[in-house]
């Protein structure tokens, strides 16, 4: 039988001794959990010196049934989020989980906000303060005579007094005797009831005419009088006070000091735990965040489940994590994508009993605030999960509804409000193009008609709201059916050319956004795009030119002008090879298929008679026919994007000798919006021919190193990545200059470099040589996101067979170049992240060899330290003992080096430790 003084025994127990001993310990966790589940009661009384025994299971059913002592809650809860930073992935995942019980149960309240605790928490605080210098002074026995009680109320007597001569009405009081009647009119003043005891004085008078005390004339200063009698008369009647009672009033006043005193020091202490409970969870919310993109997907599951804990109990700062989870709906983990979706389900849709418009009303709250100052990427992601809610019918009509409503103005809201509104009805209309199709004219009326010019944001999200019919109709209609057109003279492009035009003259900050999506938005739904947007490049030209002629006395005109001009152009000759290349090419796919189809439909009779064996080879003519087509169709666009578009007939040839002057003169031309513009048009045109981008290249990669200009550069390298895929064998002999920039001294284009060339390389667009070093680089970046992105690119291409593997040597030999400029611990840190992913033996082997024969061509005792260092990096094997005891020769002159045969003698005792008995004797002493 288990008695207490074990239990006892154990506790008394160093953890320091019981940690060199696993197997102890967790026989112990074991046995105490067993003995929990059967005989809880006897543990109970032992809680308290064993929690240091128990592991995060024990602690989150500990704290689930509510049976930790409130005295050691604050200690585990620090111990707890210590436990987050532990390597094991078990012991993350039961932190996490058992924090989110503490959350579910904890003692304080529903709603943990230490910046709404703090307030309160200082000022009970100074109220503690004050009590416990009253209670250190000896507090005087105050006692007030009756006359000097009645001064004191005077004042409110008299006013009520004054008050209840208007009003009538008598005190119900059945009175017997005027000794009675005085008994309660003393009373109702005691209890400060003036007007029941001015009524009763009144109807004394009445009662008792004859009486002393009454018989005075029916006046008002006569009430106040007989008020002032029959309260000063009391304290006439008593006894004189004496020393006991006065000890007696002391010791009880000091006795409710004490009590008060108690009470406050208990209201401290609790908001005090409050508080630091609450900075705790903030605390952890910071580290559980970070783990969404760098744990294992069953952590990354509990992290999701925490956040959803978190924003139930209205800590602030999970609006972080919950925004922070949306783009994990893009996860290929197994069982990622379902606990985001489950998470935002759980948040969002399964609201309380509450009617249908109050729901409506959260759930549109909730998801706008999701999208304040939200990038593109967590737009879209937002986007995807709305979709999946769509297509499974959980969002009501109501919501659709109230969000008609809020965009029409027809329940008040703000712009903010409108534009999220939009953006919503854009979501849903993906899954539901009908949602958005059916209202076309309302969308266009309300929110490209004249007060478009007046809020160019909701204009734009409101033609983002009409692409996603297109997106919508695409996805569920299939190839084989045309994609929705509208003709030319439609409203909606009336009015969005009217929009355009109308605001290339003013120095509008949405009016760049907002064209571009118009320009999208024509390509996308107009019969005739091309004379759409030569109208819309026309008529913006004349006003820009106007503006011009009128400011000629002016010796500089505004650059706003020009920059908007030169980014309409662009956008303009982007989206034509969008079109050409996607909507005609697939439209003349779909028309051919579909005439194949048909003449197949006519010779069917004449199939049925042929054997299996010739009808699987024509079906193989047909799709070597349909490939070949293919071929020549897109032959057919690509020599007209060359040949065609940019010539001197064409309108957009026009715009080239401003694009290219601007770009070739920055010194000249130094607005910097001006130049970014130019430049974005410039990669635009050359999106469109590669004979025009051939012969621009050079520029382009100029401006890339040489314009002081961070968002040139940054836009160069977004272009360039586009230019790589659409001719690769043109931007391949440039690759250098591309992997230049990732050493850029401005963190954005580092960033978006490092964004740039993950794509390619990924995508095998771009070889991969000894250069990806750069990228290895990146790894010990003094900023986090970008950090964070070249160990996401090192994982990726991982994943890619040997790609790592077969990198490695020429990425330690340029980082090891004194001429490279990295430092040898900044290289130890680079290697020990990059031979991490090293997991085969036989990889392991061979670098083993490769590394060995290396030392023969090192130059500088910088690269032996760097090799030998890399060598007591990697996991040895038997053979790869054997391997480096065969090269001996290549690296034994080295020894004499400090480091390098430090380096060696770390690879023998490594060795040592996880060898067999037998190869311990064999290998080398040191």
């Amino acid at each position: 039988m288990w008695q207490p003084p074990v239990g006892r025994k154990i506790g008394q127990k160093s953890c320091q001794d019981l940690s060199r001993e696993t197997s102890a310990v967790k026989t112990l966790h074991t046995f105490i959990t067993q003995l929990s589940d059967s005989i809880p009661a006897i543990m109970m009384p032992n809680i308290s010196v064993l929690l240091d025994y128990l592991d995060g299971e024990i602690y989150n059913r500990i704290v689930q049934e509510k049976a930790l002592p409130l005295s050691r809650f604050q200690s585990v809860v620090t111990l707890v989020v210590g436990r987050l930073f532990d390597k094991s992935v078990k012991v993350c995942k039961n932190a996490i989980q058992v924090l989110a019980s503490f959350l579910a149960n904890n003692p304080f309240t529903c709603k943990l906000s230490s910046a709404d605790l703090k307030a309160p928490l200082e000022k009970e605080r100074i109220k503690l303060k004050e009590l416990q210098e009253k209670q250190r002074r000896k507090p005087p026995v105050v006692v007030i005579s009756a006359e000097e009680e009645w001064e004191a109320m005077l004042p409110e007597v008299q006013e009520t007094l004054d008050g209840l001569d208007q009003e009538e009405g008598d005190e119900d009081t059945e009175v017997v005797s005027p000794q009675q009647l005085c008994e309660r009119v003393f009373s109702l003043l005691k209890n400060t009831s003036y007007k029941n005891a001015i009524r009763l004085v009144k109807k004394g008078m009445q009662l008792f005419p004859k009486d002393p005390l009454f018989s005075v004339e029916q006046e008002e200063d006569s009430k106040l009088t007989i008020l002032e009698k029959i309260f000063t008369a009391k304290d006439k009647d008593a006894e004189p006070t004496t020393e006991e009672q006065v000890a007696e009033v002391a010791d009880g006043q000091l006795e409710e000091q004490k009590c008060e005193l108690h009470k406050q020091e208990m209201l401290v202490q609790y908001l005090t735990d409050a508080h630091h409970f609450s900075v705790k969870i903030e605390e952890a919310i910071d580290v559980i965040s970070k783990m969404m993109y760098e744990a294992a997907s069953s952590v990354v599951q509990e992290v999701i489940e925490f956040f959803v804990t978190v924003s139930q109990f209205g800590v602030p700062q999970a609006v972080i994590g919950v925004r922070r989870m949306l783009p994990l709906i893009w996860s290929k983990e197994p069982g990622v994508r379902d606990a985001v979706v489950s998470a935002y389900r759980q948040l969002y849709l399964c609201a309380s009993s509450e009617t249908e418009r109050v729901k409506a009303q959260n759930l549109i709250h909730n998801l706008s605030l999701l999208m304040v100052d939200s990038s593109a990427g967590v737009i879209q992601s937002l986007e995807e999960i709305v979709l999946e809610f769509v297509q499974k019918g959980e969002i009501r009509p109501s919501v659709t509804q109230l969000l008609w409503e809020k965009f029409t103005l027809k329940v008040p809201s703000s712009h903010a409000e409108r534009r999220a509104a939009v953006m919503l009805l854009g979501m849903m209309s993906r899954g539901e193009p009908e949602i958005v199709l059916s209202n076309l004219e309302t969308l266009v009326t309300v929110g490209l008609g004249q007060e478009a010019q007046n809020d160019y944001q909701l204009a734009r999200e409101v033609c983002n709201c009409i692409l996603k019919i297109t997106e919508g109709q695409k996805s569920t209609l299939g190839k084989k059916s045309p994609s929705l057109s509208l003709p030319k003279d439609h409203c909606l492009f009336q009015n969005v050319t009217e929009a355009v035009v109308g605001g290339i003259t003013q120095q509008s900050l949405h009016w760049l956004t907002f064209k571009e999506i118009v320009i999208k938005l024509v390509y996308e739904m107009a019969e005739e795009p091309e004379e759409i947007s030569a109208e819309i490049l026309h008529r913006c030209s004349q006003q820009v030119l106007q503006e011009l002629n009128s400011r000629e006395e002016v010796a500089t005109f505004p650059a706003f002008l020009l920059t908007h001009l030169v980014s309409l152009a662009g956008d303009i000759a982007l989206q034509l090879v969008v079109y050409l290349e996607c909507t005609v090419s697939a439209e003349l796919r779909r028309k051919r298929v579909l005439k194949e189809e048909q003449e197949a439909q006519k010779l069917g009779k004449n199939k049925l008679g042929k054997s299996k064996g010739n009808e699987s080879l024509e079906e193989e003519d047909m799709g070597l026919v349909g490939a070949s087509a293919d071929d020549a169709e897109g032959e057919i666009i690509q020599r007209v994007c060359d040949k065609e578009l940019l010539n001197g007939q064409q309108y957009l040839s026009a715009f080239l000798p401003l694009v290219l002057r601007v770009c070739k003169s920055s010194g000249k031309y130094n607005d910097p919006a001006l130049c970014t513009a130019a430049t974005l048009a410039l990669t635009k045109f050359m999106m469109v021919s590669s004979d025009f981008c051939d012969s621009h290249l050079r520029l382009l990669f100029t401006l890339l190193e040489k314009s002081p200009l961070p968002g040139v550069r940054s836009n160069i390298m977004i272009a360039l990545g586009d230019l790589s895929i659409r001719f690769p064998n043109l931007i391949e002999p440039w690759t250098p200059h591309l992997y230049a920039r990732l050493r850029d001294e401005s963190l954005d284009v580092r960033r978006t470099s490092a964004i740039v060339m993950t794509h390619l390389i990924l995508k095998d667009m771009v070889k991969v040589k000894g250069q990806v070093s750069e990228m290895a680089v990146l790894l010990i970046d003094s900023d986090q996101e970008i950090s964070a992105l070249a160990k996401n690119f090192f994982t990726e291409l991982s994943n890619k067979g040997n790609a790592v593997y077969n990198l490695l040597p020429d990425i330690i030999s340029r980082l090891s170049d004194p001429d490279c400029g990295v430092e040898e611990e900044s290289f130890h840190t680079i290697m020990r992240h990059l031979l991490s992913y090293i997991t085969k033996d036989k990889q392991t082997e061979s670098l083993i060899e490769k590394m060995c024969h290396r030392f023969r061509t090192a130059r500088t005792e910088r690269q032996w330290r760097d090799l030998a260092h890399c060598l007591a990096l990697l996991p040895f094997s038997e053979k790869g003992l054997g391997k480096m005891q065969d090269c001996f020769d290549c690296y034994g002159d080295k020894l004499s080096d400090d480091a390098v045969y430090n380096s060696f003698l770390a690879v023998i005792a490594k060795i040592r430790r996880g060898a067999k008995p037998e190869l311990k004797v064999s290998s080398p002493s040191g």
